[in-house]
């Protein structure tokens, strides 16, 4: 059985359509379609509703869910296992600023531990050239928020999805988001971050205008002028930890709350690597973690 089919069928069912799950694979729709036409046969079994469109997985294929789940965990377990004295050598991450204070930090303390030889290289920058550095070999991974287009060649392994929450001074009145952000001068996410362009989408959908005064790619930066009380910003929840929590409060933004993914990047390849294997373990380990205070 061939096991890439079966993660493209957790996809469908994870993300609820072959055109989703095409793009979190890594995939053209039509080679979702042929891998779930090959499954079928395989199994001697129709997976999926077709008088539906798009398809649904029918009775037989939710059926057999949990058991593909337990089949891809296996696999992964049995190639972690393999690796043993594998997991050495070296490896060019690359991380963007959002997720170099806590999801990254812990899982690479982690896979230190399991891997105490591997030779670890950490890049910050931006997600579109990460993706590029990742894309001519000059890194092997990064670590990044999900772009709505993905180069050839290219996969994305989800991490997380994060919800975004409106950072304001502790001592700022107003109850709600739109209320902080429109009374207050707006510190913006550089627009050509990854995080930067879901914030900017969601302001203009929600039609919420902003008094920008100041434009910076820095978490750490943007929480600090917030906490000085320069105005108000949209960040990942995540990212309001360690003391300049204590000089901020936290408000949901969006109804429901707008989120962004963030995943692990690579070059497709025909085998896992073990390493990478194990440190996208230890990133989806670190970010089931409890992250930040709660928003209030």
């Amino acid at each position: 059985m061939n096991l890439r089919h079966v993660e493209t069928l957790l996809a469908i069912a994870d993300v609820g359509s072959f055109a989703a799950a095409a793009e979190r694979v890594g995939v053209t729709q039509s080679a979702v379609s042929m891998q779930m036409k090959a499954l079928e046969e395989e199994l001697g079994a129709r997976l999926f509703d077709r008088t539906h469109r798009p398809p649904v997985l029918n009775d037989t294929g939710h059926g057999i869910v949990a058991r593909a789940r337990e089949l891809v965990a296996a696999a992964e377990a049995m190639r972690v296992q393999a690796a043993g004295e594998t997991l050495r050598g070296r490896l060019r991450l690359g991380v963007i600023p959002t997720a170099a204070t806590g999801l990254v930090p812990d899982a690479l303390a982690r896979l230190a531990k399991r891997a105490p030889d591997l030779q670890l290289r950490i890049e910050s920058g931006l997600s579109a050239d990460l993706l590029r550095r990742v894309s001519q070999g000059a890194l092997d991974a990064a670590v990044v928020t999900e772009t709505a287009r993905l180069d050839r060649g290219l996969i994305f392994q989800p991490i997380l999805e994060e919800p975004l929450v409106v950072a304001a001074p502790a001592g700022a009145t107003g109850t709600t988001a739109r209320a902080l952000l429109r009374r207050l001068p707006f510190v913006r996410f550089n627009r050509r971050t990854g995080v930067g362009r879901v914030i900017d989408a969601a302001l203009r959908q929600q039609r919420i205008a902003v008094a920008e005064t100041m434009e910076l790619d820095s978490i750490e930066a943007i929480l600090a002028m917030v906490g000085r009380g320069l105005g108000v910003a949209v960040v990942p929840a995540g990212s309001v930890v360690g003391p300049v929590a204590e000089a901020v409060r936290t408000v949901p933004f969006g109804d429901p709350p707008v989120t962004r993914r963030v995943g692990l990047i690579e070059r497709e390849r025909a085998e896992p690597s073990p390493v990478r294997t194990v440190l996208l373990e230890e990133l989806r380990r670190a970010a089931r973690l409890p992250t930040g205070p709660p928003t209030s």
